[in-house]
């Protein structure tokens, strides 16, 4: 694990105890990405899901798919012992790991459905870790998520642009952009929520107390000065925007076993790779669905 992951890890395990009560925009979108699961019609007997957090997510998935067995993990052990308690224990069919799910090699393959909601903007390489992933599915599976695109906090990176200051606003893809893995069918679709605070200094502290205040690889932090005067340039309410962005990828079909070994192959091959770059961080406007060109069912 990269230093910068560990950071985040500690981050989120500070946190741990009084995230639920911080992440409205959080929750929202594991419900959201838990209907859109639902909507499907899967009957997965397997299920894996990356960055787990307090469970928002694995709840809901639980209620849906009471006799599947999930592998439920996280970067953090104290978000996954809150993960733990909420689902109660039921050893016959959720287990529970410490993993970095860009490298998800421990977890093993033959997964029906691979979840994740709002932790894939930690990967240090999104390309390589969703590779990896598509490779731990089994023939017929599916991957569905959410993670944060390139509009993610705009008002926020506006205000440091307005006074010519750099922010720490990490690069986050487009929908259009996103690197899908060689090989798969694949959709997206996209959605703007936008949450208010009493003021920039409300945000940056709920930005602290959910755990996610890495900031982009290589970032200096701002003088106390020039920190102050953004805070005070957002005073008398702000609101700022989470684009969201969902995305699917499933099996083609008469995919077979060699591809899935190549795959696999592929996806091994850049298990050594460095990791550095990446990071994370009510009212919801339509969602633009928008099936990305280029891959057919």
């Amino acid at each position: 694990m990269s230093a910068r992951k560990a950071r985040i890890a500690r981050a989120f395990s500070v946190g741990a105890a009084r995230y639920d009560a911080v992440a409205p925009v959080q929750r929202l979108v594991a419900a959201r990405l838990a209907a859109r699961v639902a909507a499907r019609g899967l009957a997965p007997r397997r299920i894996l899901e990356i960055g787990c957090g307090t469970g928002m997510l694995s709840a809901a998935l639980a209620a849906v798919f009471p006799e599947a067995r999930m592998l439920l993990t996280d970067v953090s052990p104290a978000m996954l012992a809150r993960c733990r308690a909420r689902l109660g224990e039921r050893p016959e069919y959720h287990d529970y790991m410490v993993l970095d799910g860009e490298h998800p090699a421990a977890a093993g393959g033959g997964f029906d459905l691979i979840v994740s909601s709002l932790a894939m903007q930690w990967f240090g390489d999104l390309r390589g870790g969703l590779a990896r992933l598509a490779a731990c599915l089994a023939p017929g599976g599916r991957m569905m998520f959410a993670t944060l695109g390139e509009g993610n906090f705009a008002e926020w990176a506006a205000a440091h642009a307005a006074l010519g200051l750099a922010c720490g606003m990490p690069a986050y893809p487009a929908l259009g952009a996103l690197p899908w893995p060689e090989g798969r069918a694949h959709a997206g679709a996209e959605e703007f929520i936008r949450q208010p605070y009493a003021s920039g200094a409300e945000f940056a502290r709920s930005l602290k107390a959910l755990g996610a205040g890495e900031p982009a690889p290589g970032y200096r932090p701002l003088p106390p000065g020039a920190f102050r005067r953004v805070l005070e340039s957002l005073q008398g309410g702000f609101e700022v925007t989470y684009h969201v962005l969902y995305g699917e990828i499933w099996w083609r079909r008469g995919s077979g076993g060699l591809q899935a070994r190549l795959m696999l192959e592929r996806a091994q091959q850049g298990e050594g790779e460095r990791e550095e770059p990446g990071a994370e961080n009510c009212e919801g406007t339509p969602e633009h669905e928008q099936p990305v060109p280029g891959e057919g069912a």
